[in-house]
C-alpha cells in the first residue's frame, strides 16, 4: 500500500482514490449487501450534499457498528465540517458542553439527525476528528486530531500489518472508540474492507460471519480474548483469518504467550499493540514472532514514530523513565474549551504518563503509570508493582487506592492472606487496605480495567459492609443467580454460558427488564458486565416479547382446551416441538465446548424428563392406567396400539426427552461439531433430510399405528425449528418458509392443525419478537414458565373440576392450578441455592462471600443443583 503523505490528503481522499482506480473492489460488507468503492464515494457525496449548513461545523456522529456509520462520518468530512465521534449511549454531558450542530444516531429505520441551534464557532483548518479521552466515554474534554494524524497513522498501521486489498476487518469494538475506529481508518486507506456486525464475539452469528465472509483479521481489547476463549474460538475452523490484533490495556504475558502459540499453530500472526487516543491510535508494536518470547514488551516504535525515555524520579536506571512519543499521529492537543478549537498543534511529543525501559533485545516494555503512585501515610507506592507482586502468590485481579487505603481485588479465596501480604509488601496497617472479592473487575467501556471502579468495591468506613458494589450497580448477578440455581456469576459470564434454556430464558428476561427497563434481543449472549453497564431506560406502554414464549403460551391455553374438548384448537404440541428445536439451537449449542453441551443438554432431559416420569409413577401407583414403559418415558416405542388411550398422554415427553438426548451426545462428536460449526444453516438442513424421509415414509421403522406420536416421524418439526434458529440470511428465512408450507400440508389430514402450525413456523422466522401492550407481557409469560406443569396436571385436575362447576370455570381453575404450581417450583430455587451457598461458605464469614477455588476454570462452567426441575422447551398435547 501507498504510505506516502502528501500535503492537504486525509482518509477520504483514499477512499475517493480507491473508487476511482478500482470502482468494483469491495469496502462495506453487511449482512447480505456489499458496499463497492464506488458506491461508497457515490453515496458519500450524496450525503455530503444535504449538509445545508451555513458555515463549517461540528456534528457528532454516535459511533456504531454499521455501514451507515462510515458512509455519514465519511459524508461530514466530505463536507468540510469535523465530525465527534461519541458513545450515543452516554453522550449527554458532551452533546451540553460542546453544543454540536446536530447528532447523528443510528437505528432500526437507519441513520437519523438531531439537529441542534447552530453556533458559529471557529474550528482550526487542519482539525479533522474529535473524540473523548480513552476511558472517559462521559467526559467533556476531547482529543483534538489532524487530518494528518489520522492518516499517518492509519497508513503505520497498515504498513506493520501489511494491510491489502483483499484483507477484510471484522468489528468488534465500538467504533467510538479510538482502536475500533483505526480499524475503519486503516483499513480503508489500504483499500481493504470490513465485515459489520453488532454481534458480540460470544454470539454465533459473529462466529459465522467470521467462518463465511473473508475475514482476515479481529481487533480485540484482553476482555475481548477471554470472551473469544470462552465461546470456542479454537473450535472454529477459520481458513482466511490471517491476523489478530490486541491492544487497549496490558494483558498478562501468560495470555499472550498462549494465544501466540495457538494462533502460530494456526498460522495466524498475532500483534500486540501499544497505543493512546492521544496518538490517533497506536504507538508501537510487538513484531508477532516475538509475542510467545517476549511477552511482557510492548515492542518498537510504529514506522513513522520514535519512543523516547525521559527520566523520571519514581524509576531509576538509564534505560527507564517515562516513555515520551514523536510521531506525526501526536494530536494538536486537547479542547476544553469552545477557543481550544481554533488552536493549532499545541504538542510536538506526547508524554504518555506510562514508566517503560528499553530492554537488551531494543524492545520497549512498559512498568508502571506514574498515574498509579499514591502515598497513603506519606509512604509512596506503586499500585502497579503491588498488583503484580501480590498475583504472583494469590488470585489477585486488580489493586485500585488513593492516598487514604488500598483496595485489593481477588477472584476467590480466603482474604485475610492477602491483606496479610499487601501489608507486608506495602508497610500499611492491615486498616488501610481492603480485600474484596471480584472474578472480574470493573472494565471501562472500551475494556480495560475501571480502577475507580475497583476503590469503590470496598465500602468506606460510613458505609455498612452489607452493602457490594454489584447490588448498587444493579442486581443483574442477582437475578442469575436466583434463577439459574448458580454460584454468583463472574462479570464475563453469559445466560447461555450458566447454561440456561428455554424456561429459564423467560423468567430471566422478565426479571432483567425489572432491572434494566428494556433489554437488547441478545441479552442471553451479553455478559454479566455489559448488562450492567447498559443505561436503565424507562418503560414504555409497549414491550417486545419472544416469540416462543407467545407460541408457548397459547399453545398450552389451546392443548387443554382441546383435551377438555372445550374449544377443539389442535396443533399445539408439534408446533412447540418446533419451538424445541429453535431453543436447543439457541441456547445449548451456544454453549463453549463438548462437555459444557454435553452436560447442559443431558441436564436439560432430566429436567424434563425427571418430573414426567415423578408424576407418571405417582399415578401409577394410585390409579394406574400407564405402563412401565410410560413410566421410563419409551411408551411410543413399547405400548400397545390396543391398549387404552391414556397411555398415550404424555407422548410429548418421550419424543422431547429421546430427541435431546440424541442431538446432544451427536454433537458431543468433535468432527460434527465442527461441521456444524462451519455451516449452521446447512447442518440443520442436512439433519431434516432423513427426517423428512421418515416424514413422507420413505424409510419404514416399526409400525405406523400413532405414527403422530413416535420421535422419528415427527422429528423434523425439531429439525424445522433447528433449521429457523440458524436462518441468519434472508435466503435461508425464505428456504425454511418454502419447506414448512410444503411438509406441514398431509401429515394430519386436517387443515384447520396444519394452517396452525405453518402459520407458528412463519411467525417464528420472519417476527422472532413481536409487540404486546406491556401489561401484558407478565401473564405471557407466566403461562409460558408454567406450561410444563399445567401440562403435567391438567389431565387429572380438570376431571375433578368439570364434576361440579361449569367447563368454562373448569378450565380456567385448571390452568390456575398449573400456574401455582409453576410459580412455588421457580421461587424455590433461590431458596435452595441460598442454603447450598450458606452451607459451602460455612454459614458466611469473608469480604465476599463463597470460596470458589473448586471450581472450573474454562468457560466458568458451574454445577447446577438437579433438586429442583423446571425445565421444558415446549410443552402440551393433542389427540
Amino acid at each position: 500500500m501507498d504510505t506516502q503523505l502528501r500535503p492537504g490528503e486525509t482518509v477520504l481522499t483514499h477512499v475517493r482514490r480507491v473508487g476511482e482506480r478500482h470502482p468494483e473492489r469491495p469496502a462495506l460488507v453487511e449482512a447480505e449487501r456489499v458496499i463497492d468503492y464506488g458506491t461508497l464515494v457515490d453515496q458519500v457525496e450524496r450525503a455530503a450534499a444535504a449538509w445545508e449548513l451555513p458555515h463549517r461545523s461540528l456534528i457528532a456522529v454516535a459511533g456504531a457498528n454499521r455501514a451507515d456509520f462510515v458512509v455519514t462520518y465519511l459524508s461530514v468530512l466530505a463536507a468540510g465540517h469535523v465530525p465527534m465521534v461519541v458513545n450515543g449511549e452516554v453522550a449527554g454531558p458532551i452533546i451540553e458542553r460542546w453544543r454540536p450542530a446536530g447528532l447523528v444516531s443510528f437505528g432500526p429505520d437507519g441513520a437519523q439527525l438531531e439537529r441542534f441551534a447552530i453556533e458559529r464557532r471557529e474550528l482550526h483548518p487542519e482539525l479533522g476528528l474529535v473524540l473523548s479521552t480513552s476511558g472517559s466515554t462521559g467526559s467533556a474534554k476531547l482529543v483534538r486530531l489532524s487530518h494528518r494524524n489520522v492518516l499517518a497513522n492509519a497508513s503505520s498501521i497498515g504498513q506493520y500489518l501489511g494491510l491489502g486489498p483483499t484483507d477484510r476487518a471484522i468489528t468488534v469494538l465500538p467504533l467510538h472508540y479510538c482502536y475500533g475506529l483505526s480499524v475503519v481508518h486503516s483499513h480503508l486507506v489500504a483499500g481493504a474492507s470490513i465485515r459489520f456486525t453488532e454481534a458480540s464475539v460470544v454470539d454465533p452469528c459473529f462466529q459465522r460471519d467470521l467462518q463465511r465472509c473473508g475475514v482476515t483479521n479481529l481487533a480485540g481489547v484482553p476482555h475481548t480474548f477471554e470472551l473469544l476463549e470462552r465461546s470456542g474460538f479454537f473450535e472454529l475452523e477459520l481458513p482466511s483469518l490471517r491476523f489478530v490484533t490486541q491492544a487497549g490495556g496490558k494483558m498478562a504475558p501468560d495470555r499472550v504467550r498462549q494465544w501466540a502459540s495457538r494462533l502460530d499453530a494456526r498460522n495466524v500472526e498475532l500483534f500486540v499493540m501499544y497505543g493512546q487516543t492521544e496518538a490517533t491510535a497506536r504507538m508501537a508494536y510487538l513484531p508477532p514472532h516475538l509475542a510467545a518470547t517476549c511477552p511482557e514488551a510492548i515492542g518498537v516504535p510504529i514506522p513513522g514514530g520514535s519512543i523516547e525515555l525521559r527520566p523520571h524520579p519514581d524509576v531509576a536506571g538509564p534505560d527507564t523513565g517515562e516513555l515520551v512519543y514523536r510521531g506525526a499521529n501526536v494530536m494538536m492537543g486537547y479542547a476544553e474549551h469552545d477557543a481550544d478549537l481554533a488552536r493549532g498543534h499545541d504538542l510536538a511529543e506526547l508524554r504518555t504518563g506510562d514508566l517503560a525501559r528499553r530492554r537488551p533485545d531494543g524492545l520497549f516494555e512498559v512498568v508502571g503509570r506514574a498515574a498509579r503512585f499514591v502515598k497513603p501515610f506519606g509512604l509512596r507506592i506503586d499500585l502497579d508493582h503491588l498488583e503484580r507482586t501480590l498475583a504472583t502468590a494469590f488470585p489477585v485481579t486488580a489493586v485500585a487506592g488513593d492516598d487514604h487505603r488500598i483496595v485489593v481485588a481477588v477472584a476467590h479465596g480466603p482474604t485475610e492472606p492477602v491483606r496479610a501480604a499487601a501489608g507486608v509488601a506495602t508497610g500499611l496497617p492491615d486498616t488501610s487496605v481492603a480485600v474484596v472479592h471480584a472474578t472480574e473487575p470493573p472494565r471501562t467501556a472500551n475494556g480495560k480495567i475501571d480502577y475507580p471502579a475497583v476503590a469503590a468495591l470496598a465500602p468506606r468506613p460510613t458505609e455498612p459492609v452489607t452493602v457490594t458494589n454489584r447490588k448498587r450497580a444493579g442486581s443483574v448477578a442477582t437475578v442469575f443467580t436466583e434463577v439459574l440455581g448458580c454460584d454468583p456469576p463472574a462479570a464475563t459470564d453469559t445466560f447461555v454460558g450458566l447454561g440456561g434454556d428455554s424456561l429459564s430464558y423467560v423468567e430471566c428476561g422478565v426479571r432483567l427488564e425489572q432491572v434494566l427497563g428494556r433489554i437488547p434481543p441478545d441479552w442471553h449472549l451479553t455478559t454479566v458486565a455489559e448488562l450492567d453497564a447498559l443505561p436503565r431506560r424507562t418503560t414504555t406502554a409497549m414491550a417486545r416479547l419472544d416469540t416462543t414464549l407467545l407460541l408457548r403460551a397459547f399453545s398450552i391455553c389451546a392443548v387443554v382446551s382441546t383435551h377438555m374438548r372445550l374449544q377443539r384448537f389442535p396443533g399445539g404440541a408439534h408446533l412447540l416441538l418446533a419451538v424445541a428445536g429453535y431453543n436447543f439451537a439457541r441456547f445449548q449449542l451456544a454453549v463453549a465446548g463438548t462437555s459444557a453441551r454435553l452436560r447442559n443438554g443431558l441436564r436439560t432431559a432430566l429436567r424434563v424428563g425427571a418430573p414426567a416420569s415423578a408424576w407418571i409413577g405417582l399415578n401409577l401407583l394410585v390409579a394406574g392406567g400407564y405402563s412401565l414403559g410410560a413410566l421410563a418415558l419409551v411408551n411410543n416405542y413399547t405400548g400397545s396400539a390396543w391398549r387404552r388411550e391414556g397411555r398415550w398422554q404424555y407422548w410429548f415427553f418421550e419424543v422431547f426427552v429421546q430427541l435431546v438426548v440424541f442431538v446432544s451426545l451427536l454433537m458431543a462428536i468433535p468432527a460434527v461439531r465442527r461441521l456444524e460449526r462451519r455451516a449452521p444453516f446447512g447442518f440443520a438442513a442436512a439433519f431434516a433430510v432423513p427426517c423428512l424421509a421418515f416424514r413422507f415414509g420413505w424409510i419404514e421403522l416399526g409400525d405406523h399405528y400413532n405414527y403422530l406420536f413416535r420421535t422419528h416421524t415427527v422429528a423434523w418439526f425439531f429439525a424445522l425449528g433447528w433449521m429457523i434458529a440458524t436462518s441468519s440470511r434472508h435466503r435461508h428465512r425464505v428456504v425454511v418458509s418454502v419447506l414448512a408450507a410444503a411438509v406441514v400440508p398431509g401429515f394430519f389430514g386436517r387443515g384447520q392443525r396444519e394452517a396452525f402450525i405453518v402459520a407458528g413456523l412463519l411467525l417464528l422466522v420472519w417476527m422472532p419478537t413481536v409487540p404486546v401492550p406491556r401489561l401484558l407481557r407478565r401473564p405471557i409469560a407466566e403461562l409460558a414458565s408454567s406450561s410444563m406443569w399445567i401440562f403435567l396436571i391438567h389431565w387429572q385436575v380438570w376431571p375433578i373440576l368439570d364434576a361440579p362447576l361449569k367447563r368454562e370455570a373448569a378450565y380456567v381453575l385448571t390452568i390456575a392450578v398449573g400456574l401455582l404450581l409453576g410459580r412455588a417450583v421457580r421461587h424455590w430455587r433461590p431458596v435452595v441455592t441460598a442454603m447450598r451457598n450458606l452451607t459451602a461458605s460455612g454459614g458466611g464469614g469473608g469480604a465476599g462471600g463463597v470460596d470458589r477455588s473448586h471450581e472450573h476454570a474454562v468457560g466458568h462452567e458451574r454445577a447446577h443443583p438437579h433438586e429442583v426441575v423446571t425445565d421444558l422447551e415446549g410443552q402440551g398435547a393433542v389427540r
